[in-house]
């Protein structure tokens, strides 16, 4: 058995006024391609790509990381290169208002993870009656067999596709660059709904 530990990605809004963003916009062939896939896109979007900033969060502070829609700043895409992340493609972002259209922010990057991953072992509970691909698949007592991940560092995991799951090594690496606003969340003490 493994001593490698997973965690879920994701960010947190308790320790400043975070900015909340819309929905990411349709992809160009959305019958057949979708962030939480985990596949190349069939066609690829155009550049870049804006995403509404919600109303009345102009002035809230932008997070690095978000994993709906799923973007994240430069720096933490340079950092996560720099760990060994090689599965994922990235496009141009620009955050504007909805409200007050001068106000924009670049720098960011929507993400897509190229992987995945159906890696839950038995004592996994799932809690509804989906099926793999679901996106709203609730589960708890989650465990991952790392030989089921193919080596990846980052990846989606197959039971529940909006669940991204990054390797302790990702998290460690991440941590030491001090992006504020990241949360992990150890895979087995998680609770998916």
């Amino acid at each position: 058995m493994s001593n490698e530990k997973y965690y879920i990605i994701s960010s947190s809004f308790h320790d400043v006024d975070g900015m909340m963003l819309g929905n990411m916009p349709d992809l160009p062939d959305d019958m057949e391609d979708d962030w939480m896939f985990g596949q190349q896109f069939s066609i690829e979007p155009e550049e870049p790509i804006t995403i509404g900033i919600q109303e009345g969060n102009e002035h809230c502070t932008p997070l690095p990381f978000y994993r709906s829609p799923p973007i994240a700043t430069q720096a933490l895409i340079d950092a996560l290169a720099e760990v060994g992340v090689d599965n994922i493609v990235t496009y141009d972002v620009i955050l504007k208002s909805r409200t007050a259209p001068s106000i924009m922010i670049s720098g960011y990057k929507a993400i897509n993870v190229i992987g995945l991953i159906k890696a839950t072992r038995d004592g996994t509970v799932c809690l509804t009656d989906s099926q793999i691909g679901d996106a709203s698949t609730s589960m708890k007592n989650i465990t991952l067999e790392p030989s089921l991940t193919k080596g990846l560092y980052m990846f989606r995991l197959a039971e529940s596709m909006r669940t991204i799951v990054v390797h302790e090594k990702v998290k460690q690496h991440l941590e030491s660059k001090c992006f504020k606003c990241l949360k992990f969340t150890e895979v087995d003490e998680a609770f998916l709904l």
